[in-house]
This record gives structure tokens, C-alpha cells and sequence, in this order.
């Protein structure tokens, strides 16, 4: 909800046509291969009533394709390609924004930056000269940059690798990313001033369970993390390949798999503090979100399970007992006393970073994933929970 009157001005002062002038939209069905795109250009009179309803929606807004240059673009369909660039969901833009608690002077960091609409929000609410993003695609960073000052809000984009960070205007009172992470990169935490806030989601290889991080610098230099899980998120930086059970859904319509009795009934979809545990607790899972009840899919071990509509039985399928993880999950998360808080350490050493729950006994527990162990294949960088 938008209880901040400065983000609220800020949000309808946007002219958000002109950081987004044209928008990709998808014309084929999910799952389909090749991709059929449609570039929309909001200039030309046959796409400007579709592309004015896009932009304006609060839906994210599909940017650049294949890294491709975004000056010179020519409307019309094509065919295959990733999505490279995209606005973030806008609710979820104001709710980090106002988590965050920027004030005017504030020194504000933004990274992965996209088509800009967050960092031009924030911008609005520091004063100009205030706000700094980081881009890692040369081409969207100076076609940002060119949108950002004709909205003439004074914010600056560079080109760079948005895990280091920018150095040369640290420290920030504020740095928010646009991208998720495996863990909290040491050059964010060390750029954050004495009494700063960063937000971040932490991914997982599910796109189904997101988690928000929330790290602050008290004004003596300690640095406090704490995580939590929700409904939305960012998706993963660039490089990170996330699972889809895409292919898997016709087989599990078809054959759901073994009945079984179970006692276990998983908790509701706003137990986050649950659900955030299983992304970790039961990896390389994902839910089908679109099911009649709750599927949760193995795709690489091409295991599945399928609750039953309140019998007491379960389906399950494959060598990998899916069920029996979330149910053991759930024991941990209960004696926990079914937190919906975490604690994160970040050693100042750089070691790994821990995460346990913030009061309760310590059997709910893991070790966040390195960087160094995300795969080489480009994503987009926001999602909705969801199938990807």
C-alpha cells in the first residue's frame, strides 16, 4: 500500500512513456518455442493506444531483447531471443522504495538499473545529484540515461558490473538492488554509510519462494541483515538459470502419480517464513502455481508431488520423495517456532553468510549460496512469484 505522500507525488509526476518509449509484448502462448515478440512503438498510431495502456498498467514492461541496441528499434514482430531488460512491478517498486525510507540528500545507489523507473522515483525523493545507477549493458545505461534527462530528475547511470557496486560516490545512505543474488556481495555492504539501509531479494534456483533482505549499518558500523520471505521479488542477476517445470505439466496433468496417505498439510501460501525455508531446505524445486492444489516439481530429477483436495493423500512421482522433504521442513520450521524472520550474518571477512531465525532454537538453518556458483545464461530481472 502507498502510505508515503512524497513517493505517491513522485509516482504521478513519472511520465514513465518517456523512460519506456517502446515495449515488447508477447504474442505467442507460454511454452511455445520460438518466442513470437511484438515491438511496440508508443509514436506510431497503431501502437500507441496498447503501448500507452502497457506502460501506464504497473505490470513490468518487456525492454530489450538479446542485449540488443535500443536507438534505431523497428516495430513490428519478431521471433526467438530472451528479454534482457524489463520494468519492475510497480507495486512492488513502491514497496521497496518506501521500506527503504529515502529522505531528501540522501545518497542513493541503484543497481541494475534497467529502464530506470525506480531509480528515477528515488531521485525524485533525494534532490538531484543525489541518485546513481548501475547498468551493465552499455546500451541500455546510455539509452536510460538519455530518457532520465529529458524527465529531468538529476539522476546519473553508468555502465558497469552491478556486484562491485560503485565505489567512486560511496558511501550511500540508501542502496537498492533491482536484481537478486545468491548472497550479499561485500562491496554492497561496504559501500553502505553508517546508518544506511540496503534491499535486496535473495533467489534461490526457485523463481516460486523469493526472499527480501533488508541489511542496515548502525551509526557505531554494525551491520545488521535480516530476511524475509513474500510474494514478490527480483529476479536473478545476469548469468543465473533458474528451473522451469514448463515441460513437465501436460505428463503431471496426465499421471499425477502414486496415491499415498499423508498427515502433513503444508500451511498457507502467507506462510512465507515457511516457504522461504523449503527454497533453501528443499532445493531445486518449483510450484506450479496455475494447479487446482499445491504441485511442487523436482524437474531435474524428474520427481513431483501432488496434494490431494483436503483426503488426506498425496500423488507422488519419481525417485526423489518431494513430499517427504517439505514435511521434514516443516518439523524444523515448527520446533523453530515457526518463524517468519531471519537472521543473516555477514562476516566481515567475506566468509560464508549464515541464516538462522531470529529468536527460537538454531536447527532451522543454512548457509546462503557463493557467487562464484551461478551459472552462465542471461535472465530478465524481476518476476512475480511464479512459474518462469
Amino acid at each position: 500500500m502507498l502510505t508515503d505522500p512524497r513517493l505517491r507525488d513522485a509516482l504521478s509526476r513519472l511520465d514513465r512513456g518517456v523512460l519506456m518509449p517502446r515495449a515488447y509484448v508477447r504474442r505467442s502462448e507460454q511454452g511455445s518455442e520460438p518466442v513470437v515478440w511484438e515491438l511496440l512503438d508508443g509514436a506510431h498510431p497503431r501502437d500507441r493506444s496498447e503501448w500507452q495502456e502497457l506502460v501506464h498498467s504497473g505490470e513490468s514492461v518487456l525492454i530489450q531483447r538479446d542485449g540488443e541496441l535500443l536507438e534505431g528499434q523497428v516495430r513490428g514482430v519478431v521471433s526467438g531471443g530472451r528479454m534482457t531488460a524489463m520494468s519492475t512491478f510497480t507495486p512492488y517498486t513502491v514497496e521497496v522504495l518506501q521500506r527503504m525510507r529515502i529522505a531528501a540528500g540522501h545518497r542513493y545507489l541503484d543497481l541494475g538499473t534497467g529502464p530506470g523507473v525506480s531509480l528515477a522515483l528515488a531521485a525524485a525523493l533525494t534532490g538531484p545529484g543525489r541518485a546513481v545507477g548501475v547498468e551493465r549493458d552499455e546500451h541500455m545505461a546510455a539509452f536510460v540515461q538519455k530518457n532520465l534527462d529529458l524527465v529531468g530528475v538529476g539522476a546519473e547511470v553508468v555502465a558497469g558490473d552491478a556486484l562491485d557496486g560503485h565505489a567512486p560516490r560511496a558511501p550511500y545512505d540508501r542502496i537498492h538492488s533491482g536484481i537478486g543474488v545468491p548472497c550479499l556481495p561485500s562491496a554492497w555492504v561496504d559501500q553502505l554509510a553508517p546508518g544506511g539501509r540496503l534491499v535486496t531479494t535473495l533467489a534461490t534456483r526457485t523463481p516460486s519462494w523469493p526472499g527480501q533482505c533488508l541489511v542496515a549499518r548502525t551509526t557505531g558500523g554494525r551491520v545488521e541483515a535480516v530476511l524475509e520471505g513474500g510474494p514478490r521479488g527480483h529476479r536473478p542477476l545476469h548469468g543465473y538459470t533458474w528451473l522451469t517445470a514448463q515441460h513437465h505439466l501436460t505428463r503431471i496433468a496426465e499421471n499425477p502419480g502414486l496415491s499415498c496417505t499423508t498427515a502433513f498439510t503444508p500451511p498457507a501460501d502467507e506462510a512465507y517464513g515457511f516457504w522461504l525455508s523449503a527454497a533453501y531446505l528443499v532445493p531445486g524445486v518449483v510450484r506450479h502455481f496455475q494447479a487446482d492444489t499445491l504441485t511442487v516439481i523436482a524437474p531435474e530429477e524428474d520427481s513431483w508431488a501432488v496434494a490431494s483436495p483436503g483426503d488426506g493423500t498425496v500423488r507422488v512421482h519419481g525417485p526423489r520423495d518431494v513430499w517427504a522433504e517439505l514435511e521434514e521442513v516443516h518439523a524444523l520450521w515448527t520446533r523453530a517456532g515457526c518463524p517468519d524472520r531471519f537472521h543473516v550474518d555477514i562476516p566481515a571477512d567475506g566468509g560464508q553468510q549464515h541464516v538462522a531465525p531470529r529468536t527460537g532454537p538454531g536447527a532451522l538453518d543454512w548457509v546462503l549460496p557463493p557467487l562464484t556458483a551461478v551459472p552462465g545464461q542471461a535472465a530478465p530481472s524481476h518476476t512475480e512469484r511464479g512459474e518462469s
